[in-house]
């Protein structure tokens, strides 16, 4: 099973995923985290930031997963995603795909900006290059950094458990 969280820099795609990773993990479910950030970070540093680029970096990113998930592992992902078809196919790939949508205002995340991310200068997606509407999520977070939404992740817990 793969649980692919998508969502603009900032919104909350790491520290959900973390939970759900948590979850999962004192259920004794062999389970692995990949962090979008990090692949990049360890696998594909040489990748820069163009729509290309990203589109690359999604590619390994989703093959990686696929890897893990046919070794048993349950995967839990947090990504940018910002190529629906990528989404659409990842319906037909993965065994079980549950998406996740970490849905907060740009506005909000650009005066945050915890990732310092906003402050560079080209290539920024949510700025420079749109995030497009994802494409079926089977859950979308409203992020406004206020609430704990406990309730929507006892449902992804269920929906994975079920």
């Amino acid at each position: 099973m793969v649980i692919w969280f998508i969502g603009l820099s900032g919104a909350g795609k790491s520290f959900f995923s973390k939970k759900i990773f948590n979850k999962i993990n004192k259920k004794n479910k062999p389970a692995v985290l990949v962090d979008g950030d990090e692949v990049r970070k360890y696998f594909n540093s040489e990748l820069g930031y163009s729509k290309k680029e990203r589109e690359i970096n999604s590619i390994f990113i989703r093959k990686l997963c696929k890897y893990l998930e046919s070794k048993g592992f349950n995967v839990v992902c947090s990504i940018l995603s910002i190529f629906p078809k990528h989404q659409k196919e990842n319906r037909k790939i993965f065994k079980k795909y549950i998406q996740v949508y970490v849905k907060s205002d740009i506005k909000k995340l650009i005066e945050r900006n915890n990732n310092r991310v906003y402050k560079k200068i080209k290539k920024v997606v949510g700025r420079d290059i749109e995030f497009p509407k994802p494409y079926k999520s089977d859950f979308i977070i409203e992020n406004d950094f206020k609430e704990t939404h406990k309730e929507i992740l006892r449902k992804i817990v269920k929906k994975i458990n079920g």
